[in-house]
């Protein structure tokens, strides 16, 4: 795609998004800004969790900013009340509730340790839409805010020839740049998969299966993109030609568009193997949580420049090699879904 404005596309609200992490919501009130709309989570006095448009109707103070009084949301500004469905029950200084002062609620799910939103038509808002992550075992998670588009941190997961050059520090290994992994797409999912045999072992790893480091080990992986903010790579490493001995593991990342240049990214990571040593736990831990904050600055400085660059004549368009199908792969399929061709119109060839 021969564009500098591939990461302009509307942002698709009929789908599944995470709004946050199970255990990070509780009674309190919390704030998050998800697809350019302010949103207050929170859960009732049953366990479950609510979430509303985070603005009151009088003076578009943030509900956030207020308190939870059984299952009313008080207002922190003029003690407007609103229930949890959003419906307006109480104005302290009127005996009167206007016309039009009830708040959008959204329908959320808890479901995979994961609170789960939807942003768009409420009918629409099937549960069996979200992606299938039966597969999670979280040992380790997480939430950053990235100041970049959201497609920007997609793309740079579905192409881990970037691992060798921005993680050669803990994960990186000159196979990841050399051998081309294959592309599918299967409707709104594009998988990734390959295996690397006789790759160098790099310090992370070497620490994991203790074996020496540049010692040839085997990789395999496996990379699930569930469009439009769902993606899992699952992996395994083991000493080369010993798959008995592998070890496998997923990390599994929840990217949910805050504005065009910021990103709320969840993330949890999946170990595979039993018995698992706690030092070797926090050794993994503390590695997965570098290497995002290397991710941070490298999509960071992408988002630089493509807003320094944008619409300048002398800036030459983005070219791409055959390593980059599956980021390309993903660019199709978040197009296809921010603008379906109407029914009974047949796409051009």
């Amino acid at each position: 795609m021969a564009t500098n404005n591939a990461y302009e596309e509307t942002f698709i609200r009929d789908c599944w998004y995470v709004a946050a992490l199970a255990d990070d919501v509780d009674r309190n009130l919390q704030r998050r800004v998800l697809l350019e709309e302010p949103v207050v989570l929170y859960r009732n006095l049953a366990g479950e969790a609510v979430a509303l448009y985070d603005a009151c109707s009088h003076r578009k103070f943030p509900l956030s900013m207020g308190k939870l009084v059984g299952d009313v949301v008080q207002c922190g500004y003029h003690g407007w009340e609103y229930d949890c469905a959003g419906k307006c029950v109480n104005i302290p200084t009127s005996e009167k509730i206007p016309a039009n002062t009830d708040l959008k609620s959204y329908p959320v799910t808890e479901r995979y340790g994961l609170i789960w939103i939807w942003m768009g038509e409420k009918a629409k808002a099937d549960p069996n839409l979200i992606p299938d992550c039966s597969h999670l075992r979280s040992v380790a998670n997480g939430k950053i805010d990235m100041q970049c588009h959201y497609q920007l941190m997609v793309e740079n997961l579905l192409d881990l020839s970037h691992v060798t050059f921005v993680h050669s520090s803990y994960q990186g290994h000159t196979h990841l740049a050399s051998v081309l992994p294959k592309t599918e797409t299967q409707g709104n999912v594009v998988v990734m998969t390959r295996s690397m045999t006789g790759a160098e072992t790099p310090p992370l790893w070497h620490k994991v299966m203790g074996l020496p480091l540049g010692a040839p080990m085997d990789h395999d992986q496996r990379l699930e993109f569930h469009a439009p903010g769902s993606a899992f790579v699952k992996q395994s490493v083991y000493p080369s030609g010993e798959r008995h001995r592998s070890y496998g593991f997923s990390t599994n990342h929840f990217l949910t568009p805050s504005t065009p240049k910021s990103t709320q990214y969840i993330w949890l990571i999946s170990l595979d193997w039993p018995n698992v040593d706690p030092e070797i736990l926090e050794t993994f831990r503390k590695g997965v949580v570098a290497i995002i904050e290397q991710d941070r600055i490298a999509v960071e400085g992408q988002q630089v420049n493509l807003d320094l660059l944008r619409n300048k004549p002398f800036d030459p368009p983005q070219r791409s090699v055959p390593f980059d199908r599956t980021a390309l792969a993903s660019r199709q399929v978040i197009r296809r879904m921010a603008s379906p061709e109407p029914q009974g119109v047949q796409a051009a060839e």
